[in-house]
């Protein structure tokens, strides 16, 4: 019976749906360029590792009423991953809340298993990600907070050609926000949305410690401008490679 109780605190069928607490949208970059780390090989030091590492570390902190959706995407295509909502009361010691975390963690890695190979990873649309988020955000009700975390290399091919092979040939990244600029592709509500981005890559190419750390500059320059076109500041923006 106390198994039946704790998950049905973690499925939730509805977007338009209220919630007391927090709601927090993952978007989990399922693309081929995060998928393996620098030297080509797969494990713990990939950037998809990395990212899952710091997804569960957020799932962990999740309070008493908080929701969280986390949605895979790569070119075009997005996939629901988990939708879970931590129980109101969290029993003696934390017990409801720590196992609704644990069991939100395991759904999450069932789903990535096997709805992870829907989608077509061969580019990135990191905005088409957060258009959904947004639309998310709009629809459920009754949110004390609303947070968007990117677990991504933010490199988004799919709709203003950013990669860093280009940032460093440009120089500047206000050319690709120009790109936006006029498109039924550009900038959102995301007014009172606090964002996260957790940025792991591995495609830079022949690294040059200057043209690196200058198109990372850059990198970052595009998407807290972004935000800020869309009416947010960006709260953190971690990078790694």
């Amino acid at each position: 019976m106390k198994k039946i109780l704790i998950f049905s605190f973690v499925f939730l069928f509805a977007c338009g749906q209220a919630f007391a607490g927090s709601l927090t949208i993952g978007l989990f970059d399922l693309s081929g360029s995060v998928l393996t780390d620098n030297s080509g090989s797969k494990g713990k030091d990939s950037p998809y590792s990395k990212n899952m590492a710091a997804l569960e570390k957020d799932i962990t902190k999740l309070g008493k009423g908080d929701s969280v959706i986390v949605i895979g995407f790569g070119r075009k295509s997005d996939v629901t991953l988990l939708k879970a909502t931590m129980p109101k009361q969290a029993g003696p010691m934390n017990r409801n809340l720590v196992a609704t975390r644990e069991a939100a963690i395991k759904k999450l890695k069932e789903n990535i298993t096997a709805k992870a190979a829907s989608i077509d990873n061969t580019r990135t649309d990191v905005i088409g990600g957060i258009y959904r988020a947004s639309r998310i955000f709009e629809e459920t009700l009754d949110i004390s907070e609303k947070r968007l975390v990117i677990y991504s290399d933010l490199l988004d091919n799919e709709n203003v050609g950013l990669s860093f092979n280009r940032l460093k040939k440009a120089g500047s990244h206000k050319e690709f926000l120009r790109k936006l600029d006029g498109r039924k592709t550009g900038y959102l509500n995301l007014k009172n949305v606090e964002v996260d981005l957790f940025s792991m890559f591995s495609d830079i190419k022949g690294i040059n410690t200057v043209e690196t750390e200058i198109a990372i500059k850059e990198l970052k320059a595009f998407w807290t401008e972004y935000f800020k076109r869309s009416g947010t500041n960006v709260k953190s923006f971690k990078t790694s490679y």
